[in-house]
């Protein structure tokens, strides 16, 4: 699978707007694929969020504002990242990993992709599997790694769009940056909704429920307005 770069080109600003959203991509797929130590003590040094000057283009505009800075307040909490990284793995495995009371916000498309009203959890490898398969094989991107993960992990579907979104703003390929967009606004949007509203249900205020709703905003401003 890609890696993300956070070199864009020679000539892009952090303050551009393909950048911030780039960082901001890179940001919530490291949150979601769990925490580590050394990263949560890099963004409590930070006074804050590590990213939050990346975001300084888009910041001006709300609730994305708001949701950064909370984010950054509850960082900012705890007392250094050792404490940080305690609470955020005992949540994590808690949200999206094991909970006696079933899972609360599984971290894979297919789950979402049933009746809400009838409260059924389709199985896993459901059809946005097999079409993150297809979409991942179609431009090139094999899953690699020993985390074998399914194709509509929530984290792969972010790396696939953060690919289309650098194709089209660093390589020039406008077909890419199209479907970037459709991929935000048509595939990621409604299941996010549906995930950030389980966590809200169960964690509201949370460090992942708000890290969701980043998201949220994000594949909104990809979806309608960026460029």
């Amino acid at each position: 699978m890609t890696t993300f770069n956070k070199d864009l080109t020679e000539t892009e600003t952090p303050e551009s707007m393909s950048a911030a959203i780039m960082e901001g991509l890179a940001f919530v797929s490291k949150v979601f694929w769990g925490p580590e130590l050394e990263y949560c003590r890099a963004i409590h040094q930070e006074d804050g969020l590590a990213i939050s000057m990346e975001f300084a283009f888009l910041s001006n505009a709300e609730p994305f504002n708001a949701t950064i800075e909370k984010i950054g307040t509850f960082v900012g909490s705890y007392q250094d990242g050792e404490d940080l990284f305690q609470s955020l793995e005992t949540e994590f495995v808690a949200l999206f990993i094991s909970n006696r009371e079933g899972i609360p916000a599984p971290l894979y498309h297919s789950c979402y992709s049933g009746s809400e009203e009838t409260g059924s959890q389709p199985l896993l490898m459901g059809e946005p599997a097999v079409e993150m398969r297809k979409r991942l094989t179609d431009v090139g991107l094999a899953l690699a790694g020993e985390s074998n993960e399914l194709p509509d992990h929530l984290c792969i579907e972010i790396e696939y769009l953060y690919f289309l979104l650098s194709e089209g703003w660093t390589k020039g390929n406008e077909g890419r940056l199209a479907e970037g967009r459709r991929f935000a606004g048509e595939w990621m949007l409604p299941w996010i909704r549906r995930f950030k509203g389980r966590l809200v249900n169960v964690d509201e205020g949370g460090f992942y429920t708000l890290v969701a709703g980043l998201l949220l905003e994000l594949l909104t401003i990809i979806a309608n307005e960026a460029s």
